[in-house]
């Protein structure tokens, strides 16, 4: 069963949450998709916008012993990465458009199919460890909406000027 958080946050939001994940060392990110099956780590996200490839990550943590799993996509003609099999947090980025912020997220997969034994096993606990961190710190610094969704100090800010959150 997958872990997930709604999340709207506005750039500021980001900023710090990405801070926070650094502070914590050994985080790479990845990107949606690429060209060859060797991801290159993102230093800067870009501008988010329509386009998937500029709201879509993949948040990888260097010391968590199980490799990434890249497969072809031949709808898309590039290589994707298996979230299910690999130890990644997808990081989907808010958006705004206009006056409404459309929600973002971060979903982890806590198992995967161990080949070897040919059933699902837990992810390292290191991984699972991660994840658990950084959920704690968004329920800390974020306010509580629903259920499973949270809003960041300067998404807040936003609705509270009129903006809408979506």
């Amino acid at each position: 069963m997958p872990k997930q958080l709604v999340l709207y946050m506005s750039k500021e939001d980001e900023e710090t949450f990405l801070q926070y994940l650094r502070s914590l060392g050994h985080l790479v990110i990845l990107p949606a998709t690429s060209p060859s099956s060797d991801f290159a780590p993102v230093s800067e996200l870009p501008e988010p916008a329509e386009d998937e490839d500029t709201r879509k990550f993949w948040l990888l943590n260097k010391t968590v012993r199980l490799p990434v799993a890249t497969e072809y996509a031949p709808g898309k003609n590039c290589y994707v990465i298996d979230g299910f099999q690999s130890p990644v947090v997808e990081f989907h980025r808010s958006w705004t458009v206009s006056q409404i912020m459309l929600a973002g997220g971060i979903r982890a997969d806590m198992n995967y199919l161990d080949s070897d034994k040919g059933d699902l096993v837990r992810k390292p606990v290191e991984f699972r460890n991660w994840f658990e961190s950084i959920q704690n710190w968004i329920r800390k610094n974020f306010f509580h909406l629903t259920l499973l969704t949270y809003v960041g100090p300067g998404a807040e800010k936003f609705e509270n000027e009129g903006g809408i959150l979506h």
